[in-house]
């Protein structure tokens, strides 16, 4: 008998016993019961040597492919956050050297032609509103983590949420940087020759 077989057959006997209005089954009779079990149970056939050693294997071969999962699953993550500050990185190097760049075109332009300088006013604030965005990707991104950190739901539903933000943030400085240079091409091209 195995313990299936056991837990079966006691489930049939309490149930039969209930049927008949017994509604208390005596300690003493349960335990002549389970000791009839028990003796029933430790004489019968028992697995053999290959089989336990064969379910070991078994288990460590799953125990292993979770951790190889699990390792996986930590190194793809590395590199999604790895490649996602590299993206902020690479968004507020362009609007920052870009704000610098243009910075040092109005200082050499209101020595030549002050009355220009006005012009590209708006193509510098744009940029420097991109690094501005850009830092705000790197702080939302920095929030999101600490709430994906948590354990839980609405911790991990505010994580997900600033996630999304933090990449439409990042997507937002780059749309910033190609706006920003739009507009500071028809500055230039406004100037002529």
């Amino acid at each position: 008998m195995d313990a299936k077989d056991f837990a079966q057959e006691l489930r049939e006997i309490v149930t039969d016993l209930k049927t008949k209005g017994v509604e208390s089954i005596g300690s003493q009779n349960l335990i002549k019961y389970l000791d009839e079990a028990l003796r029933d149970l430790s004489t019968s056939a028992r697995p053999s040597e290959t089989t336990i050693e064969r379910y070991k294997a078994e288990l460590q071969k799953w125990v292993e492919e979770h951790k190889n999962i699990h390792a996986q699953g930590v190194e793809m993550f590395r590199s999604v956050i790895q490649a996602g500050n590299n993206a902020l990185r690479t968004a507020f190097l362009m609007n920052g050297g870009a704000s610098v760049a243009l910075l040092a075109f109005v200082g050499h332009l209101s020595s030549v032609a002050p009355e220009r300088v006005p012009t590209l006013a708006p193509s510098l604030a744009v940029f420097v509103g991109g690094v501005l965005v850009a830092a705000l990707a790197s702080g939302v991104t920095y929030l999101s983590q600490w709430f994906y950190a948590g354990e839980q739901s609405w911790q991990r539903k505010t994580g997900f949420a600033l996630n999304i933000a933090a990449i439409l943030l990042g997507l937002g400085a780059y749309g910033v940087f190609g706006f920003g240079m739009w507009r500071a091409y028809r500055v230039f091209a406004s100037f002529g020759p």
